[in-house]
């Protein structure tokens, strides 16, 4: 059995997309992944569904709304399911130069939009203060629980670094506990602990909700130099320069 890397197909491919996404961060549990996938209003199979269905068409629409935006699947030769992905952001231009905040439409106007909109001003805080500048970012990467340890998440990384290199940009990303050892393996370095934890003085209801079903999460922003070379001491770091 093998596997293969391949660009998707945005008219197709994002429902079985979203699924594969949203079992690989619930296996182990990840809650952070309901920022984007909203907690689904009953249970049971129809409403899980839904919900995929609202995901997938949000994500095509991201994906073919952004120049930078490029989206692989990992497809099971055998059978053809798709079971791993990534998505990447690829920067020619500084992205920030214009910064843009994400309009969260996939929550209801209301307390828990404003929570999701603080928890994703956090999460992108640490690049935006280093990466003023042509970069690329690996947005996600995940493995259907059922793949994982069969080479997947590295198939990925041989690309993006390859692409990187043959464009002469660094690489960010932002790493969760599980992909963390993965990242490192790779060269790449630690810039930035990042705990997000969203407050407000005046707490309804829904926040409380939102808050207990996502509650903090860290990541560590990591960054990976041009051309893949450090040198401690030497390889400069440009956001220091």
């Amino acid at each position: 059995m093998g596997f293969v890397l391949q660009d998707i197909d945005p008219e197709v491919d994002f429902p079985a997309l979203a699924q594969c996404i949203l079992e690989a961060y619930e296996d182990p549990p990840q809650r952070f992944i309901y920022i984007f996938f909203p907690p689904m209003s009953g249970s049971g199979a129809v409403s899980r569904e839904a919900a995929l269905e609202e995901t997938a068409a949000r994500l095509k629409l991201w994906h073919t709304s952004d120049p930078s935006s490029h989206w692989q699947k990992v497809v099971d030769v055998e059978d053809g399911r798709i079971v791993g992905g990534a998505a990447w952001n690829i920067y020619q231009t500084n992205p920030f130069t214009e910064p843009h905040d994400m309009d969260v439409t996939w929550y209801p106007a209301d307390s828990t939009r404003t929570y999701v909109e603080k928890a994703l001003e956090s999460h992108g805080t640490p690049r935006y203060k280093v990466a003023q500048r042509p970069h690329m970012y690996l947005f996600n990467v995940f493995t259907h629980p059922d793949y994982r340890r069969r080479g997947i998440g590295q198939q990925v990384m041989d690309w993006g670094m390859k692409r990187a290199d043959e464009l002469g940009l660094e690489l960010f990303l932002d790493a969760t506990p599980p992909g963390k050892p993965l990242y490192e393996a790779n060269g790449f370095l630690f810039v930035e602990e990042n705990v997000t934890s969203v407050t407000t003085d005046d707490p309804d209801e829904k926040w409380n909700e939102m808050n207990d079903k996502i509650g903090s999460f860290t990541f560590w922003l990591m960054w990976r130099p041009a051309g893949g070379k450090y040198e401690a001491g030497k390889t400069a770091k440009p956001w220091e320069a």
